[in-house]
């Protein structure tokens, strides 16, 4: 594209690459961008499957390189993945039935008014419409991985000689089990992509999904790859679901296209046991004299900024060179997160193997390692999941709950607790309601005001009280409700945020001093404007407050707030409760950013 600016704008379908069988292109076409001005003027290449995270709809590029993003509108979605409440829609389809047009093309115009690129129409209930283009659901609703992605429009599903279900599911460790969900993801998957492997093992309409992607390329290719293969790709699971999107509003607001996907919730369903085919953890190490593995394999690297790696899609990862994570924008997992619990082996059956040396590569590929020399590195592309906010005291429940259900050795049961109720195991907490203070009680206008949410109106704050049985004996959280607020970002914009009260962990000498000691510590805490650490001193056992400042070190498939119920139970003096705590309150390593 040389020093033309130019701005990606539109996914223009598949062609099988040529030069590297292992990695299809997709034909990206790219608008002329100017002073601000767009220009009909178009370039179209052909680029890696893999590398659509790095070059979105919108990005702006001068000097192959991306300089900037488009501003687009983000909205999120309520629709129903199960057949009939979607369908596949196309220019070229509506033209040959006659039939209205999937957007109105000034809205996004596209090279051709017939184009026959698939896109996928949800129905909503205001009676408009969503639009997602197939091509950008696929890359970024399936799974985490540029891998997940390459393998699945590359090989069979299943057969003879290389397929699909042998580059995506190691042998397990363990028999299969009636209802048990197990995955063993081989090496160059990301946790991330477990949901989705998981439905494509056990859920025979996501296996369908799966099955027909490269079986649809294969059929759809053209054999003098003179014109791109469109095909159909669609929702992977049935039922209701959440998108989150980046377009162009139409139809005065009823309608939206989707450019780019900024996020999807999992789908429902039980626990998932994932298992990794490169776990470096077993519960015993392997005996003296067993097997080397992966001897001279090279360690990944990540490219320092401001580095640049040049993606190929024409050759061929080396054997023996380093491999090099790219991220590409973060996805985020919208509402209820699916449980999945990993799972170490009981026996290693080999030991570490000698690293071979780490290249330093400048170009990296996607592809299958082939022959050695040419200073090309795998490029390991994934999106980091995120997953979305409902607050703190939320966020710090919905931790305690996935800790339940994932670090039983840690969170051995879960209550919430009022003074109505007593314990309750529902998985919606009821709070304790702060009392106002009577006229003739003696306290500050700013306590006062403290025990209501809007001071104007008569909405009381809460207070939420859990009981986690841990090692050791029960321990108590107790969180604040937190009035949302506005704050200013670096760069001047203003954004959505809340009180950043601290939280308060402790434990009781006994137990029957519960009910007393919330009673005078929730009258307390109003006085004290929600600064717990000026009462700690009053609890009768051991109490501390802590911070809810975000992890550095935080894993790309926890919850908001994981690290942090760790880390404060961590803060109990218990010994037994530190052992069991000690690694992971370490691996999730917290910030130096204030918490009040």
């Amino acid at each position: 594209m040389g020093d033309e600016t130019v701005i990606a704008w539109w996914y223009s379908g598949f062609y099988k690459n040529r030069s590297d069988l292992t990695q299809p292109h997709v034909l990206v076409t790219f608008r002329k961008f100017s002073d601000g001005m767009l220009s009909d003027d178009v370039i179209q290449k052909r680029l890696p499957l893999v590398a659509l995270g790095q070059i979105r709809i919108g990005s702006i590029w001068q000097d192959d390189r991306c300089r900037s993003e488009a501003s687009l509108p983000t909205e999120r979605f309520s629709v129903n993945f199960a057949p009939g409440k979607w369908r596949f829609t196309s220019f070229g389809d509506a033209q040959r039935r006659h039939g209205l047009p999937p957007y109105p093309m000034d809205e996004h115009r596209l090279l051709l008014d017939n184009d026959r690129n698939s896109l996928i129409e949800f129905a909503l209930p205001n009676g408009g419409k969503l639009i997602v283009p197939s091509i950008e659901f696929f890359s970024r609703c399936f799974g985490r991985s540029g891998e997940l992605k390459r393998v699945l429009a590359t090989y069979p599903w299943d057969g003879q000689g290389d397929t699909a279900t042998s580059r995506l599911y190691a042998p397990l460790d363990t028999p299969e089990e009636p209802g048990r969900w197990q995955v063993r993801l081989r090496r160059r998957l990301h946790n991330g992509d477990v949901v989705f492997l998981a439905h494509a093992k056990y859920d025979p309409y996501t296996q369908f999904v799966a099955k027909g992607i490269n079986a649809k390329l294969e059929a759809s290719y053209d054999p003098k790859a003179k014109h791109p293969a469109f095909v159909d790709i669609g929702p992977w699971y049935e039922g209701p679901a959440e998108l989150k999107v980046e377009g162009i509003p139409f139809d005065n607001g009823k309608s939206f296209l989707a450019l780019r996907v900024l996020g999807m919730s999992d789908p429902k369903g039980g626990l998932v046991l994932r298992a990794r085919e490169n776990s470096r953890d077993a519960e015993n190490p392997a005996p003296e004299g067993s097997p080397e593995a992966w001897a001279g394999a090279p360690e990944r690297q990540l490219p320092k900024y401001p580095d640049i790696i040049d993606l190929t899609g024409d050759f061929a990862p080396d054997h023996e060179a380093g491999a090099i994570e790219i991220q590409d924008p973060v996805f985020e997992v919208l509402g209820e997160v699916r449980q999945v619990i990993n799972v170490k082996p009981e026996q290693a059956k080999t030991k570490a193997g000698a690293g071979g040396k780490n290249s330093d590569v400048s170009t990296a590929s996607g592809g299958e390692a082939h022959g050695s020399g040419k200073g090309i590195g795998y490029a390991s592309i994934y999106a980091r999941p995120v997953f979305e906010s409902n607050g703190t005291l939320r966020d710090m429940w919905d931790a305690m709950v996935h800790l339940q259900a994932t670090r039983p050795e840690v969170v051995q049961g879960l209550s919430w607790f009022t003074f109505a109720d007593g314990f309750s195991t529902s998985p919606i907490p009821s709070l304790i309601a702060l009392e106002p203070f009577e006229d003739e009680d003696l306290a500050t206008a700013v306590a006062r005001r403290f025990p209501f949410m809007d001071p104007t109106i008569p909405s009381l704050r809460g207070v939420l009280v859990a009981r986690l049985n841990v090692p050791g004996g029960p321990a108590y959280i107790v969180e604040i409700m937190r009035r949302p607020k506005k704050v200013s970002t670096e760069d001047g914009k203003v954004k959505d945020a809340e009180e950043p009260f601290q939280g308060l962990v402790f434990r009781l000498t006994n137990e029957n001093q519960l009910i007393p000691w919330l009673r005078q510590l929730l009258a307390q805490i109003r006085h004290e404007n929600g600064v717990f650490k000026r009462l700690t001193g009053a609890c009768p056992g051991v109490a501390e407050s802590f911070s809810h400042r975000p992890s550095s070190k935080l894993g790309p498939d926890r919850l908001p707030c994981e690290s942090i119920v760790l880390g404060a139970l961590a803060k109990l003096s218990s010994p037994i409760v530190r052992v069991h705590l000690h690694a992971s309150a370490k691996v999730f390593a917290q910030s130096s950013s204030p918490d009040s």
